[in-house]
């Protein structure tokens, strides 16, 4: 009777930086002090958080940021938590990403605190359709202006927002990602499954990871280490374009594209060197991941990848969209 109801809410369930948050916070949180919900569609996110005792779960589609029927379902979810148990106690509802934020904003309960984290909104940040960005950015600050409290993975986050007017300035606080070092942590060295050099990289296969310049630089490496291998863990909709690429440098020897993974650790270990080459990066939780590995990183100088590394000291820096100073980076 006397717990904190703390409702966590996402829109993506798909393997990823955001529902790796989450599961984060359910997994760590102080169980005696809040009574956790989740909210969000079916699939990796609401599978692993069946795992973590004690949490309530309910699969919510949220197809768009204006789908009515997303709408009601989650008003009603979130009436039905408010009024269950002790319907005058705290309770917080912590919503992650544009549309998760915007729907939940439609259908708070009253008396209930507002936490919102931005995971994606780098100043490099836009959709596509100048509508639906405009639309998006107009809700979005409507929202962050009536929320108690703004969080940011990153510095360049906060940065953006606050640049573009999207959130007050004393609202907004940076908490990075983090990860589980248990699951990661460095021990005895892995010995390699392989006889020549592997080098690879975890994340969706988006526009923004820039997997075509770490192809385009695998010519170059080929030169000393003909037989180079890189493993590509993750999926979406650049694998197309990305295996027409591969086959046209005349590389499907040493490119595997190997789709989405829910144990991509176990590929890691084994890496000599992970690459993250993004042209845009609100944070970077793979490098995180590859780094309590014991994985060298090589990863572009963009975003929240500047808070996590420190060239030359825990990782090297190049600068995006170039694949001969990528070559070069991963060479050294």
């Amino acid at each position: 009777m006397n717990k904190i109801k703390l409702v966590q809410i996402i829109a993506d369930s798909k393997i990823g930086g955001g529902p790796s948050h989450i599961l984060g916070i359910l997994r760590q949180i102080d169980k005696e002090k809040f009574d956790c919900f989740l909210i969000c569609p079916k699939g990796f996110l609401s599978d692993e958080a069946e795992k973590i005792p004690g949490l309530k779960i309910f699969n919510i589609e949220m197809k768009s940021k204006f789908d009515i029927g997303s709408i009601l379902k989650l008003k009603s979810k979130l009436q039905k938590i408010r009024a269950d148990g002790n319907p005058f106690g705290p309770m917080i509802v912590h919503s992650h990403g544009p549309r998760a934020g915007l729907l939940a904003n439609f259908v708070l309960p009253n008396g209930v605190k507002f936490v919102y984290t931005e995971h994606i909104y780098d100043e490099s940040y836009r959709l596509k359709n100048p509508i639906n960005d405009y639309l998006q950015r107009f809700f979005l600050k409507k929202q962050n202006f009536k929320a108690n409290l703004i969080i940011a993975v990153s510095s360049s986050v906060k940065k953006a927002l606050i640049k573009n007017g999207l959130v007050p300035a004393d609202k907004i606080i940076v908490i990075p990602n983090g990860v589980d070092v248990d699951q990661f942590k460095v021990g005895k060295p892995v010995a390699s499954k392989y006889n020549h050099p592997v080098i690879g990289s975890v994340s969706n296969l988006n526009p923004t990871k820039g997997f075509e310049y770490l192809i385009d630089a695998i010519p170059i490496i080929k030169k000393k280490f003909p037989l180079i291998s890189v493993e590509i863990i993750g999926a979406g909709p650049e694998r197309n374009k990305l295996i027409l690429k591969v086959k046209e440098l005349g590389l499907i020897h040493n490119v595997s594209l190997l789709g989405g993974k829910k144990d991509g650790y176990k590929y890691i270990k084994h890496w000599r060197a992970f690459v993250l080459p993004s042209v845009s990066e609100p944070f970077g939780i793979a490098a995180l991941e590859a780094m309590a590995s014991g994985v060298p990183v090589v990863a572009s100088k963009v975003g929240g990848l500047q808070d996590i590394i420190t060239d030359k000291k825990n990782g090297l820096l190049v600068e995006p969209r170039n694949s001969d100073a990528l070559a070069k980076v991963i060479l050294q």
